[in-house]
């Protein structure tokens, strides 16, 4: 079971949310927020994650995304990325093996007064495109 007392999940206005995004989903389930799926990865994705730990390895790429912006003032906690995935500690860590050892994430603890890490999803990306490549009909 999720540890949700240390963190308190946002909650957006959904009324301000575009309406492309509002009908295809109900805006309580909006009121967290969303994140961008590409089409492309929707094409491939059976392909990346075959296995009985696929949902929980989408999971933590989806948080690493959702977390992922431009001029970060912090890099994230392992802790804080678990609870947006809706996963334990343990869980998400083992799935962030998972896919390092696939090559689809690269991690770095950053060892400074804010601590946190940084997380590339660059493997994974390359992976999609890799994948998708003239496949575009």
């Amino acid at each position: 079971m999720e540890n949700d007392s240390q963190f308190v999940r946002q909650q957006v206005a959904t009324t301000a949310l575009p309406m492309q995004v509002v009908c295809k989903w109900t805006r309580p389930l909006l009121d967290e927020g969303y994140v961008p799926f590409p089409k492309k990865l929707v094409r491939c994705l059976h392909r990346l994650f075959t296995d009985a730990n696929a949902a929980k390895d989408l999971a933590v790429i989806l948080a690493v995304v959702d977390y992922h912006r431009p001029k970060l003032s912090r890099n994230p906690s392992i802790e804080y990325l678990s609870f947006l995935a809706g996963l334990e500690v343990a869980e998400f860590e083992a799935s962030l093996s998972r896919l390092e050892e696939r090559g689809f994430v690269r991690v770095v603890v950053i060892r400074d007064e804010l601590g946190g890490v940084e997380i590339s999803y660059a493997g994974l990306l390359a992976e999609i495109d890799k994948l998708t490549r003239g496949d575009a009909q």
